[in-house]
């Protein structure tokens, strides 16, 4: 399909906490662009603060056609314009309103790995910490976790909490 002359949501890689920055740049050349944040309360020894951080740190999202994507890329703070092999991909308009509608109603949002069936992972907390396995079935907050030993062909599942996992 070609998006050259149509105008999409691509995602920008940029430098280490520069997202709110690009995001401000590219809104200042007239591009939409759009940083998913969340806000955490950060503790100091005298006081609490809020402060709103990027939901997806190193990512900002922009709105342009891919024939104009070096006014974007141009941009101080950013890296490149994300792509898959050599393609770049749109981001679905539906999931940036998604993202949008989950920001602004303030509810608690946390980022957490792209898991998928066949991943390899390790559980990273709890009393299982340090197992690794493959995923074999999601759902829900539950993962069935394979854990294989090859040198005599067999192998073991068990339910663990998505929120205990990692890529491996």
């Amino acid at each position: 399909m070609d998006y050259s002359n149509c105008k999409h949501w691509y995602a920008l890689y940029t430098k280490s906490r520069h997202e709110k920055f690009v995001e401000e740049s590219l809104l200042k050349k007239g591009i939409d662009a759009f940083t998913p944040k969340v806000a955490l309360r950060k503790y100091w020894s005298d006081r609490i603060k809020i402060v709103h951080e990027p939901l997806f740190k190193g990512y900002c999202f922009a709105k342009f056609a891919l024939c104009e994507k070096l006014n974007a890329i141009r941009q101080r703070g950013v890296v490149n314009l994300v792509r898959f092999r050599d393609q770049y991909i749109p981001v679905p308009e539906s999931v940036i309103q998604s993202l949008k509608i989950l920001t602004e109603q303030g509810i608690k949002l946390d980022p957490c790995p792209y898991i998928k069936v066949n991943d390899s992972v390790v559980i990273t907390r709890g009393p299982l910490k340090g197992v690794e396995g493959i995923v074999l079935e999601k759902r829900n907050k539950n993962t069935t976790l394979v854990i294989s030993v090859e040198a005599i062909n067999s192998a073991v599942k068990c339910i663990v909490d998505i929120d205990s996992i990692d890529l491996a």
